[in-house]
């Protein structure tokens, strides 16, 4: 089956500049609710396209048929560690693709650190996840930071980053995720050594601390010069189900500094700068607010209320989600699916600013109709005006 075979309802052409940004930059009400998610898996993709998801070409006419404005790309340290924590025995990321060198030694040496270890394998819903270790992680002492291969922005292939551009139809935008810091260091450091290297301002927390934020500025910086992106979006888990992960205090001295940065070159470029951070942000909201983020997602309904957030972040900041992965999308009926999420238009999408997504990322645990019933309804329901629930 493909696009074409399935009528696709509402406006379902991309608006990048006119429809997402316009909610990003709280501009008002665009025509509808943006559709937004960061990652889609593979399987529902290729279902939805009638083909094999295998080029470049097919994830932006995926994301372009589909109703999204955007094509969510990666790019930084985070891509290599997930690709070395998720794929062990080759490091390698699924497209099968030979590395670059310098990406390529990185690898090998989380692999082989990793090998004398037990990475913590999570499987929430059956899929096979696979996070920082609990304990340590695979840089243990200063000497394991000088010896790690750290990649320069010039090592990485910012190939299909560059391509993406011309690969564009009319209206549609990229942002990559980029610029994570502390998860970055919760991979490396573990999530054990990680908190405690905060807590007590370890020497070796700062030294990583200053290698993975460096280079992420540096990549970050590199990316907003190839000048084919629209935006940043910083993926960083700062918070679990109840609170941060650290006092807010500690990210206040160490984290946000590099936030900042990346904030000031966003904004010299006229681009929005947004956030991706699961679990409970609420003690933190404010010091997002300052340092500027333009829009936060996913808003985890299980431990966020999105009306609370809204009140707490003010107008001025856009809120992307946030529709449960447990109940309606992953153990509802597609009707289920779209009474929530009309449910979740009416109640956020008046005056703008909000663009619907589920609450973290659209996996295989998802049916194929529940995420189609989704998109669906937000094409329809979305469209404004909107009556308030």
């Amino acid at each position: 089956m493909t696009p074409s075979d399935e009528s696709t309802p509402g406006l379902a052409h991309p608006d990048f500049h006119g429809r997402f940004l316009k909610a990003v930059f709280c501009q008002g009400e665009p025509d509808r609710v943006p559709l937004v998610e960061s990652g889609i898996a593979t399987g529902i993709k290729a279902r939805f396209l009638g083909r094999p998801i295998r080029a470049l070409a097919d994830e932006v006419a995926f994301w372009a048929a589909a109703g999204y404005d955007l094509v969510p790309l990666e790019a930084g340290l985070r891509p290599i560690l997930d690709a070395a924590l998720q794929h062990e025995t080759s490091g390698r990321f699924e497209s099968g693709l030979a590395d670059p060198p310098g990406v390529s030694a990185a690898k090998a040496f989380i692999i082989e650190r990793l090998s004398q270890g037990s990475p913590e394998a999570l499987e929430p819903g059956g899929v096979h996840q696979t996070w920082a270790s609990r304990g340590q992680g695979f840089i243990h002492s200063l000497a394991d930071l000088e010896a790690f291969p750290w990649p320069d922005p010039q090592d990485l292939d910012l190939s299909a980053l560059r391509a993406i551009r011309a690969a564009l139809p009319a209206g549609m935008g990229a942002i990559p995720f980029a610029g994570s810091v502390f998860t970055c260091l919760l991979y490396m450091l573990g999530v054990e050594g990680c908190l405690i290297g905060i807590a007590r301002g370890t020497e070796l927390f700062r030294a990583l601390l200053r290698k993975v934020g460096e280079l992420q500025l540096k990549v970050v910086e590199h990316l907003l010069g190839l000048d084919t992106l629209n935006g940043i979006w910083i993926n960083d888990d700062l918070a679990h189900k109840s609170a941060t992960f650290a006092k807010p205090a500690l990210y206040r001295e160490h984290i946000f500094p590099y936030y900042r940065e990346m904030r000031d070159l966003t904004r010299a470029k006229g681009l929005p700068l947004l956030l991706h951070c699961d679990g409970n942000l609420t003690q933190i909201l404010s010091d997002l607010v300052e340092i500027g983020f333009n829009a936060i997602r996913p808003i985890e309904p299980d431990c966020m209320d999105i009306g609370e957030t809204r009140r707490l972040v003010g107008p001025q900041v856009c809120l992307i989600g946030n529709l449960s992965l447990g109940y309606p999308l992953g153990s509802g009926s597609p009707q289920d699916v779209a009474r929530e999420t009309t449910a979740l238009i009416r109640k956020m999408g008046p005056g703008g600013g909000y663009c619907l997504s589920s609450a973290s990322s659209i996996t295989d645990a998802v049916p194929y109709g529940n995420w189609d019933a989704m998109r669906r309804t937000a094409l329809e329901a979305g469209i404004y005006p909107i009556r308030p629930k």
